[in-house]
């Protein structure tokens, strides 16, 4: 068997092509932007999407039981969040079918430790705030120190951009 009969029908066919989009659930109002240009992007250079959520449980007060429960609801709520951002994406775009990842932990640590596990990953796509205030701690970390950290490019895209303005850039 040579290499060629190994190789996806389309690979090499145009530059770009493939690779993953990581976009976070987060629970923001936001959040739906970056998953609409994630499944626009992805659709352009026949890519695909990974969603990511991220629970941190650090500020939670350790008490047995109560923090099982706790963990179970977090846990079914982050399952039901990343599903309907995966029906989504689907509902944009046919052929894609999202990873899904559902992690515990520092936001920011968890974050890339899915980039370095995915090698794949070509891009963290994040939404700012629709006011351009008050950005979330995803944009202001990776915008600012925490660049230097990623071997991938970021795209924020703006919050307040609708479907339209977003189909005219990808």
């Amino acid at each position: 068997m040579s290499d060629s009969d190994n190789q996806k029908p389309w690979a090499g066919t145009r530059r770009g092509d493939g690779g993953v989009y990581l976009m976070v659930a987060d629970g923001s109002e936001e959040q739906h932007i970056a998953a609409y240009y994630a499944s626009k992007i992805a659709q352009a250079r026949r890519g695909y999407i990974a969603i990511a959520h991220i629970t941190d449980l650090d500020d939670f007060v350790h008490w047995g039981k109560v923090e099982a429960m706790m963990r179970n609801d977090m846990r079914a709520q982050a399952e039901k969040d990343v599903w309907q951002i995966a029906k989504d994406i689907n509902d944009h775009n046919e052929r894609i079918f999202p990873s899904l990842y559902i992690r515990e932990g520092k936001m920011v640590d968890k974050i890339l430790d899915i980039i370095d596990e995915n090698k794949s990953i070509r891009a963290l796509i994040l939404a700012g705030s629709k006011t351009g205030n008050n950005q979330g701690p995803l944009v202001t970390h990776f915008s600012g120190k925490g660049m230097g950290s990623l071997r991938i490019p970021v795209i924020i895209v703006p919050g307040h951009l609708d479907k339209e303005a977003i189909d005219a850039v990808t």
